[in-house]
């Protein structure tokens, strides 16, 4: 269990590192239209072409919803920095409720996560390195909720 946790932690770090990148890409190329990221490698492969992209705030849809100057229409590296951060506060293997509700974000977190992918595929024509990255660090964590929770159950079962 104490692998899992630390592994947790781990991806929790690496996907935070990923958005504040993500987010410092993003002012980068709004304040300098010149700026070329390290993450930019053609134009078929750029990541500062992606958040600069009307889908690289608020998911492309909360403009509509909300409003463009909304203050939750920020960008969605943002966002990625307070899931991550979410989850790593889900380190106590203990609190069971808790362990869901990472569980049931994490999934939201993938539905989220293939729709950016679609984006990125069909709308946009382009591949995002840290967009993808961070998919893969949310299936990740889904699957490491889903073995907390399953060792939760087990360890419970194993009390009564």
């Amino acid at each position: 269990m104490n692998k899992l946790l630390a592994f947790r932690i781990l991806v929790c770090v690496i996907g935070i590192i990923l958005s504040i990148y993500a987010y410092y890409v993003e002012v980068a190329k709004t304040n300098d239209l010149s700026y070329e990221a390290l993450c930019d490698f053609n134009d078929v492969v750029s990541c500062s072409a992606v958040f600069s992209s009307r889908y690289g705030k608020g998911f492309g849809l909360l403009e509509y919803l909300v409003g463009e100057n909304h203050f939750l229409n920020q960008p969605n590296s943002l966002f990625g920095i307070g899931f991550f951060s979410i989850q790593m506060l889900g380190i106590s293997p203990m609190n069971k409720t808790f362990n869901y509700v990472l569980y049931i974000l994490t999934g939201g977190g993938i539905v989220t996560s293939i729709y950016l992918a679609c984006i990125l595929i069909f709308v946009l024509k382009d591949f995002c390195v840290l967009c993808v990255s961070t998919y893969v660090l949310t299936i990740i964590l889904h699957y490491l909720n889903y073995k907390l929770l399953h060792h939760n159950v087990n360890s419970h079962k194993k009390i009564n």
